[in-house]
């Protein structure tokens, strides 16, 4: 069983072509185009948090303790980011539903706004210099992602 479904992963990656890949944007032009912009954010995210966990902690207003919180940041925000770009990836060019990427990146980036936005509150982060430059960064991201969607729909009847 587990030997047939390796083999399929492998031939739906190897069957990702040129052609292929023209046929996925020429279908859904905004949501391919907004998961390829989910993927870099994602995956650079994840680059800068696996290289350099304590610079970009501190960055993000987010400190170890000791090696092991070291460890987490590199988990939390590298790992998680990374498996978050390569999933979308995977489910837009490989199996051919940039849409579905799309809508599982406004999941992602809206919970991840709306809860900072709610816990700024709670926190009294208002004045914290990550949070100036993440609520507004997150909130036109989010802006963006939701037109990339209206298009989808609207323009190439993507529901």
């Amino acid at each position: 069983f587990m030997t047939g479904f390796i083999l399929n992963g492998i031939s739906a990656v190897t069957a990702v072509n040129a052609e292929t890949l023209k046929q996925i944007l020429s279908d859904n032009i905004a949501a391919t185009v907004a998961t390829c912009g989910l993927a870099v954010y994602f995956f650079c995210t994840a680059v800068v948090f696996l290289s350099k966990p304590e610079k970009f902690g501190r960055q993000y207003s987010v400190q170890p303790v000791d090696n092991a919180g070291k460890t987490e940041i590199r988990v939390y925000y590298g790992g998680i980011s990374f498996a978050l770009g390569l999933f979308l990836v995977l489910l837009a060019f490989v199996f051919g539903e940039p849409f579905y990427s799309l809508v599982g990146g406004l999941v992602f980036a809206n919970t991840v706004f709306f809860t900072r936005f709610a816990f700024t509150f709670v926190d009294k982060a208002w004045g914290c210099p990550y949070t100036k430059l993440a609520i507004p960064a997150e909130g036109a991201f989010i802006v963006l992602l939701w037109i990339c969607f209206a298009i989808a729909v609207a323009v190439e009847g993507a529901l």
